[in-house]
């Protein structure tokens, strides 16, 4: 018989390409990696790794076995939803991850809620960027993310994981006072002479920026760049460029600033919760994910009125 365990090992190290990529996303150490797929390629008694150079290329046997792999796991989450579901029970610890922008404007309210509603449950949050936190649910280090993507970039999806879509929001210019109308949305080329203030953590969103840009017809000019919304606000306070950013990093504008939306492409990042596949029937998943949807709501009206 499989080892599920050893499955799932196998299953991560075709997501991170290395047995020590592995080892540290499952909490191990390498030579308990290897050795635990050594054992899974006599279970299955068929070769399943081949090197090459640093790396470890799954044979042809391996990556049926991971497809298989997938599911197995993905039924056993919902196994453990399923009775979970059964005593509708909120309670334990639900470790969870967002970005920064999520950590501040979205989960506080929500946790808090949760806390009202089930103070049985215990969350522990911590920060994490996408690509992390979606490997740590999938590797059940976390039970929840929120995560975001661009419009404008490629989707890389991930089959051991569950997407709910809670927000999309429009990326907004942020332009020093006076360097542009008052109302209404913007067109990027308009800015195409400004200097520019430009993400330095985000990586996704500087590969944004300059897509947008080209579909505009300019190479933006980067004068400054800041991985914290709030320095980047405040040299656009200061009149020293002009900045793109998402509505939940951006709102409220601070004096000096003006937030307007761009078109010409508009631009929209969609933020989302994660779970491991079958998981998302789990209570205290459900329960957080529900609290989520509420805030969000909360969020979205009070933009629309601000």
């Amino acid at each position: 018989m499989l080892e599920v365990r050893r499955l799932r090992l196998l299953r991560e190290l075709a997501r991170h390409g290395t047995i020590a990529a592995t080892a540290r996303a499952c909490s191990l150490t390498p030579s308990a990696v290897s050795q635990q797929l050594a054992l899974l390629e006599r279970e299955v008694g068929a070769p399943l790794l081949i090197r090459d150079g640093r790396r470890l290329v799954l044979t042809e046997a391996a990556t049926l076995l991971v497809g298989h792999a997938e599911a197995v796991l993905a039924e056993l989450e919902r196994a453990r939803a399923s009775v979970a579901e059964l005593t509708s029970a909120v309670r334990g610890v639900l470790r969870v991850a967002a970005f920064p922008t999520a950590a501040r404007a979205l989960l506080p309210t929500a946790i808090a809620r949760c806390r009202r509603d089930h103070p049985d449950l215990r969350v522990h949050l911590v920060e994490a960027d996408p690509p992390e936190a979606v490997a740590q649910v999938a590797s059940g280090a976390l039970d929840l993310a929120l995560v975001y993507e661009y419009d404008l970039l490629p989707r890389v999806r991930d089959t051991g994981i569950e997407t709910t879509v809670l927000l999309r929001e429009p990326l907004l210019a942020a332009i020093p006072e006076g360097w542009c109308p008052e109302e209404g949305p913007i067109e990027l080329a308009e800015l195409a002479e400004r200097p520019w203030i430009a993400p330095h953590g985000d990586a996704a969103l500087r590969a944004t920026l300059d897509r947008a840009c080209g579909i505009a017809g300019f190479v933006p000019g980067v004068d400054y760049a800041s991985s914290d919304y709030t320095a980047i606000l405040a040299l656009v306070a200061a009149g020293l460029g002009v900045s793109l950013m998402p509505a939940l990093a951006g709102e409220p504008a601070p004096d000096g600033v003006r937030l307007r939306e761009v078109v010409g492409p508009r631009l929209v990042r969609t933020v989302s919760a994660v779970v491991r596949a079958g998981g998302a029937g789990n209570p205290p998943v459900a329960a957080m994910v529900e609290r989520l949807r509420v805030t969000v709501a909360g969020v979205s009206s009070a933009g629309r009125h601000a």
